[in-house]
């Protein structure tokens, strides 16, 4: 009897030991983020609620948003959910770019054989994207072929959609820099192909 609550004890100190090691390590890993991405100007910021919900609607509404940064139009927050179908939690991230306009929604992501999707004048775009619009001609007007050249030859892998005066994206795993200074570009690089005609045209007044 002794003997065996002795192991039991032991157990529950490796456990603890473990466990301690683990939060340590998180927090240091936490912290170098930080710092790297207070170079690139963005720091901590409150947890956008906005921004919380579209990751509910991303993700699962039984999640928490938390560790937001931001800075020079950009936040990034961390997304952590519970599947139903596993007690493992998922760690997933949104980061949004604010636009100097605000659009009607669109949605672009990879080919998605299980979604309808408009066709448009590009094959290799219709081979590696999915497209959701409510209205084709703003979506082709939107996606016009240097746009669908960009993201063919530069961001084929990447989901993203525009939010009134937001561009969004989103993925598996925490924010990391690498990913903000990604997502970043790709926005700039967005707004710089949407035609002026487009804001003119369906620019939410």
């Amino acid at each position: 009897m002794t003997t065996t609550l002795v192991v039991l004890g032991l157990v529950a100190i490796a456990l603890l030991l473990l466990y301690a090691r683990s939060v340590r390590r998180r927090r240091t890993l936490f912290d170098r983020r930080l710092r790297e991405a207070a170079d690139l100007g963005w720091y901590p910021a409150p947890t956008d609620p906005w921004l919380a919900a579209l990751a509910a609607r991303l993700y699962s509404p039984e999640g928490t948003a938390e560790r937001m940064i931001a800075g020079r139009g950009v936040r990034a927050l961390d997304y952590t959910y519970t599947a139903s179908s596993t007690s493992t939690a998922a760690k997933c991230h949104v980061i949004a770019y604010d636009l100097p306009y605000g659009l009607p929604p669109l949605a672009v992501g990879p080919k998605n054989p299980l979604l309808p999707g408009q066709e448009f004048e590009s094959a290799r775009f219709n081979q590696q994207f999915t497209v959701e619009s409510g209205d084709p001609r703003y979506a082709s007007a939107v996606l016009n072929p240097r746009m669908m050249a960009m993201l063919v030859d530069d961001h084929a892998h990447v989901a993203w959609r525009i939010e009134g005066r937001t561009l969004i994206t989103w993925g598996l795993g925490y924010w990391t820099t690498p990913m903000v200074s990604e997502a970043t570009y790709l926005f700039q690089r967005i707004v710089e192909l949407i035609p002026p005609f487009v804001v003119e045209d369906y620019g939410i007044r």
